[in-house]
């Protein structure tokens, strides 16, 4: 993709937050009134926003993200962070920012204990001022919605249909309201999830039929991570399969983000829906070879390789 066509591409808006993820690797979950020893705790930022972001940062996407930092020693780290990539916090705010704690097993397999702060919030007159002429696309995620601010969100999506949006439900995803739920699928959003989370909105446990159901009430494309099996685009008509990349997984956190991340910067250069997910699923593998749920430069060294 030729650096003039990158100039002239419309920005993708990220709306959701930047957290401070604090990543605990123990070899496996202590029962109730258990303990067990850690290797040292790692400080990152992370949130699904911010993963996101992170990705079309590195691949030099145009785009914002819309989230605040707030005050405490959470804020204060993720200022300093921002600062070391050379980010302008979109908005400051004088309210606790949050934290999570993310419990790495062994397998990679992660559990995460979230205290959720400003960065959480939204409303729209946060984006007064913005110019959104100057954007195509925009990305949310489950947790912004079943967050207070998620009518917000919704109810900016719904005064911005021109906005090609990417939703993401994620793990969380029976905590939000159904009424949320319906209002999102009724944007024609492109949807990411996993395998077990598409059965699990979809109340059905056979895939093919799963897709079909969820198809009906989305009218686009839909995005099924499958683990080791790699991942699948179902366009309504077709679906389009590409095997994962061999890891060593060491951390799962952000592995979906990244994903959704990589998919939306490939669709923007051009590439096609099937380029797109295999670059997508070799961004996700070697996120997962490493602690730390967001991308790194050096994940991108072998990029001519995918």
């Amino acid at each position: 993709m030729s650096d003039c066509i990158i100039h002239f591409m419309k920005k993708t808006l990220i709306i959701g937050s930047c957290t401070v993820d604090i990543t605990v690797s123990i070899p496996s979950l202590p029962s109730s009134a258990g303990s067990v020893n850690s290797n040292p705790h790692v400080f990152n930022l992370g949130g699904c926003a911010y993963n996101v972001a992170r990705v079309l940062n590195l691949l030099d996407v145009p785009h914002l993200h819309c989230t605040t930092i707030g005050s405490g020693i959470y804020g204060e780290f993720a200022l300093k962070e921002l600062e070391k990539q050379g980010i302008k916090p979109f908005r400051l705010a004088d309210k606790p920012h949050g934290a999570c704690i993310c419990l790495v097993e062994n397998n990679g397999e992660r559990t995460f204990i979230a205290y959720h702060g400003i960065e959480y919030s939204f409303d729209k007159s946060y984006l007064d001022g913005i110019c959104l002429s100057d954007f195509d696309s925009v990305y949310v995620c489950g947790i912004e919605i079943e967050e207070e601010g998620g009518d917000q969100i919704i109810s900016f999506l719904e005064e911005n249909r021109s906005l090609k949006l990417y939703f993401s439900p994620g793990p969380r995803l029976r905590f939000i309201d159904s009424k949320k739920l319906d209002s999102i699928f009724a944007l024609n959003p492109v949807i990411h999830l996993s395998q077990s989370e598409l059965f699990e909105i979809t109340k059905l446990d056979n895939f093919d039929l799963a897709l079909k159901r969820l198809y009906e009430r989305t009218q686009n494309d839909i995005i099924i991570t499958l683990g080791s099996k790699g991942a699948v685009v179902y366009t309504g008509n077709e679906k389009i399969y590409k095997d994962a990349f061999i890891s060593n997984v060491v951390d799962t956190t952000g592995a979906g983000d990244c994903h959704i991340g990589s998919y939306i910067s490939f669709i923007k250069k051009g590439f096609t829906k099937a380029d797109a997910l295999q670059r997508a699923n070799y961004l996700a593998a070697k996120v997962v070879s490493h602690e730390g749920p967001a991308l790194v430069k050096a994940d991108l060294l072998e990029e001519c390789d995918y």
